[in-house]
């Protein structure tokens, strides 16, 4: 072997980077002369071998980064083995940020699939870039499922593979941008990860539960870049016990997060807690009112000491308060004049925030749980970040009356609000009108849309918007400064109690800028 020349040895050495991920390490430590040669050749690090069975997370981190610097900018391929889908995205995870050098990826195990990244790209569209990351969290059997079914559809569109783990975030002809999916267990930790930098993350769960904490924590290792957030939970109720409160959840800065949309979770108060968002531009919250009680508290909030809650200490409800049902149909709820301090449902106590009683108003609810998470969780947010938020959309989601208060006296930039489905009292609609100085809360407020508000009289809409148009639309007309922006677009549509006469004496201010039906 001392009598082979250079170039043959490293075209055997090259040959042999395709059986294990260190064997060029390995080679280097034999001898002086071969170490001379792997330090001084690019190429035996151009063909990355990595095994969820051999390495842990850890080491082969360690061992991409040690590749991807000393391969000197030339191309690469990856070669990944997994055991388990779960290992996929802390494998790949190294090679995200360099896909304008990452030639081609041959994944095999529990999912098999073959990419040449080259055939996405087009040179005359700038640097390849991860845009988009969905992660779909899964249980083994709804893996199976969702790939057979995607399998039968590949199939049926005359394709012969299913849509793999990359493609092309838009026509390869109009951009070199990558969209990625993942199908998940769980969420990988931050240290098994390398950071990533994408623009849009979306996050679904479905019949496992995601713990809020976790996925504030996977959040931190992809906060860079990131503008556009997506969650769509389970409504599932992940247990926090009593020594979960001593390791929280860290605060994610968020510091270019333009759109953020939680849909169908419980958990909206503790991941609105824990964000900061100081672009946040629009919020869509969805599906997040509920008629079941849930943990409302915050339970990660500090406390000197905490104490579990003796069962025998609750109050039980009697025979005589669970016949008593809504006409609605949902579930009897403690009224605020019964249960200032809403129980925390958690078996320790929790610290209060500044909001959390109930006692200064007895509007009806029939989400009250759902309704105080979400006006806590978006207090929390609005106070950390103060963003410029200029949409917000509440659909099926809702808050307490002094939630509204407290968001519409603070909210100066929001210009779009549309909410569906509120439980909403007739004072919170004309908190909209102009107080007797003229001063008006949402002063920026361009276009309100009222969806399925059945609590809502005809009379408070109109009386609401009819004064807020006439103070901001006769200024405009005599030229006159108003803190105040007109109404350009306003919908009432399927609210049982507004009615067409009410809609006729709003057309008399509004004209074709009101939406009725």
């Amino acid at each position: 072997m001392e009598r082979l020349p250079t170039e043959l040895l490293v075209d055997i050495f090259t040959w042999c980077t395709h059986s294990d991920a260190l064997t060029t390490i390995t080679l280097s430590r034999v001898c002086r002369r071969w170490k001379t040669i792997t330090d001084n050749s690019p190429s035996l690090f151009q063909f990355i071998v990595l095994d969820d069975r051999y390495l842990s997370f850890h080491l082969a981190n360690r061992v991409a980064n040690f590749y991807l610097a000393h391969s000197s900018g030339l191309p690469f391929d990856v070669d990944v083995n997994i055991g388990s889908r779960d290992s996929l995205l802390p494998l790949l995870s190294p090679f995200l940020n360099h896909l304008n050098r990452w030639r081609s990826c041959t994944i095999g195990g529990a999912n098999e699939e073959a990419v040449r990244f080259g055939e996405f790209w087009d040179r005359g569209n700038g640097e390849p870039k991860l845009e988009e990351l969905e992660i779909d969290v899964l249980d083994v059997v709804e893996m199976d499922a969702m790939t057979e079914n995607m399998r039968a559809q590949a199939a049926a569109a005359g394709d012969a593979l299913p849509p793999g783990t990359f493609k092309p975030y838009t026509i390869s002809l109009t951009s070199n941008l990558l969209y990625m999916t993942v199908m998940l267990s769980k969420l990988p930790s931050p240290l098994t990860l390398s950071p990533l930098r994408f623009v849009t993350l979306s996050i679904k769960e479905s019949l496992l539960s995601i713990p809020p904490d976790e996925l504030l924590r996977f959040l931190t290792i992809c906060s860079s870049e990131l503008e556009f957030l997506s969650f769509t939970g389970a409504m599932s109720d992940h247990v926090i016990t009593l020594e979960d409160p001593q390791c929280p959840p860290p605060i994610v800065s968020l510091p270019r997060l333009r759109s953020l949309v939680l849909h169908g979770t419980l958990a909206t108060r503790i991941l609105l807690s824990y964000l900061h968002t100081p672009a946040l531009q629009e919020l869509y919250l969805e599906r997040l009112n509920v008629d079941f009680g849930f943990p409302v508290l915050n339970p990660f909030l500090h406390l000197p000491s905490r104490k579990p809650i003796d069962p025998s200490s609750v109050p039980s409800q009697s025979p005589g308060d669970e016949s008593q049902t809504s006409t609605s149909g949902h579930p009897p709820f403690p009224t605020p004049a019964e249960n200032p301090h809403p129980p925390s449902c958690f078996d320790f106590e929790c610290a209060l925030e500044d909001g959390d009683s109930d006692d200064e108003f007895s509007d009806y609810s029939q989400s009250p749980h759902s309704d105080h998470a979400t006006g806590m969780g978006l207090r929390s947010l609005l106070s950390r970040s103060s963003p410029p938020l200029s949409v917000l959309e509440m659909d099926y989601a809702d808050m307490r009356t002094k939630d509204f208060v407290w968001l519409f006296s603070r909210a100066r930039s929001l210009t779009d609000f549309k909410i569906v489905a509120s439980d909403m009292a007739d004072r919170v609609v004309r908190m909209l009108a102009p107080d007797a100085d003229g001063t008006m809360l949402l002063p920026r407020l361009r276009s309100l849309e009222l969806v399925n508000c059945q609590r809502l009289s005809g009379t408070a809409i109109v009386e609401a918007v009819r004064e807020r148009a006439r103070a901001t639309d006769g200024h405009i007309t005599e030229g006159e400064a108003v803190d105040g922006f007109p109404l350009e677009d306003v919908a009432v549509v399927r609210c049982a109690n507004f009615t067409t006469a009410d809609a006729l004496e709003l057309v008399e201010v509004l004209g074709e800028r009101l939406r009725f039906h």
